[in-house]
């Protein structure tokens, strides 16, 4: 298991690989477009969003080139850099121990196979034969050398260590009764309110059923957010350093990405060793107010907030999403748990 220090940890931000964007022009060029003409790649985007905003449940059009041209320059490179978040995620909190085999459902081009780590060989399930294809392309570009099999659709005869499913609560209308079998699942899906909180009841039935959440939650009570909130949902933000390419594209989107944000949920059944006592995640934002900073802390089934005067406190910035050292000698003042420095981030 890895461990972040805290300066690694405030900076921390994602970006594409100069070599990805070079994948996704030439890509791009066998279907009519071009990185070079940001306008009609924004009119694309625009139109698959439309899509998804009228069929929810619809799937994406990928015999079309325009969808493709879409998924290609916008919704893969932000779903890539989910992947990435997540995996670095799962890795903080041992998740991927000893995973070898993983099955990504739902794959599309494959923001988790393109990952090089962790597994030695990985099934992926699209129904759609044209996004298989460019997904194999980016497999090749990758370098990703272990046994990777696709099919259109999935017949559990094999035992699998991991299911990964991404927009399977957005685009489905109900689970496929066979993940209750394996015992390692992930689920991303967008960081909506409704999608969230569908995501929070998830973690309630899992945990019924005998799984132990890794992330981000840190405990198995009940969620807080859930219980104690009728609007509120768990999701988490990460930096993105665009490449003037997207810079140029989103002049034309009404939607800008400095930051990338997304719900998830790591659950295994296992049961964590977390070792550390004390530990919460940082699940909000700052909220500056009048005196004083507040940010949403979650660590139980309560919900709480840490809190700062200004006054009082050293001047400092807690990066949503990580983990964080509460302190043992915690002065609590209804809700908030007070404190006067920066507390310690990542798990040691």
């Amino acid at each position: 298991m890895s461990h972040n220090t805290t300066e690694e940890i405030k900076i921390r931000r994602y970006r594409l690989p100069d070599h990805l964007s070079w994948f996704i022009e030439q890509q791009l060029d066998k279907i009519g477009f071009s990185l070079a003409t940001p306008k009609s790649l924004a009119q694309t985007i625009l139109r698959q969003s439309d899509f998804y905003i009228r069929h929810p449940y619809g799937k994406t059009p990928w015999k079309e080139h325009w969808a493709q041209a879409a998924q290609l320059a916008y919704y893969f490179p932000l779903n890539w850099i989910r992947a990435q978040a997540i995996l670095n995620r799962g890795e903080e909190v041992g998740f991927w121990n000893d995973l070898k085999s993983y099955l990504e459902f739902g794959s599309g081009l494959g923001p988790f196979t393109c990952q090089n780590r962790y597994f030695n060989e990985g099934l992926c399930i699209e129904p759609s034969l044209e996004a298989q294809s460019v997904a194999r392309n980016l497999t090749h570009h990758f370098g990703i050398i272990r046994t990777l099999t696709w099919n259109v659709r999935f017949e559990k005869t094999e035992p699998i260590d991991v299911a990964i499913f991404s927009y399977v609560l957005t685009e489905l209308p109900q689970l496929p009764p066979w993940i209750y079998e394996v015992k390692n699942l992930v689920f991303v899906e967008p960081s909506t309110q409704d999608d969230g909180r569908r995501l929070m009841n998830l973690r309630e039935r899992l945990i019924k059923d005998g799984y132990y959440p890794y992330a981000p939650c840190v405990h198995s009570n009940a969620c807080p957010l859930l219980i104690e909130s009728k609007k509120d949902w768990c999701h988490d933000r990460v930096l993105f350093d665009a490449p003037p390419w997207w810079l140029e594209m989103e002049e034309y989107l009404p939607m800008k990405n400095r930051t990338i944000t997304f719900s998830y949920l790591l659950m295994k059944k296992e049961k964590p060793d977390m070792k550390k006592a004390n530990m919460g995640r940082l699940v909000g934002d700052s909220l500056i107010e009048k005196g004083k900073t507040r940010q949403m802390v979650c660590r139980n089934s309560r919900r709480e907030f840490l809190s700062w005067l200004h006054k009082e406190a050293d001047k400092f910035e807690l990066p949503r999403g990580e983990m964080v050292s509460i302190p043992e000698d915690e002065i609590r003042k209804g809700p908030e748990i007070r404190i006067r420095k920066s507390p310690k981030l990542g798990l040691s």
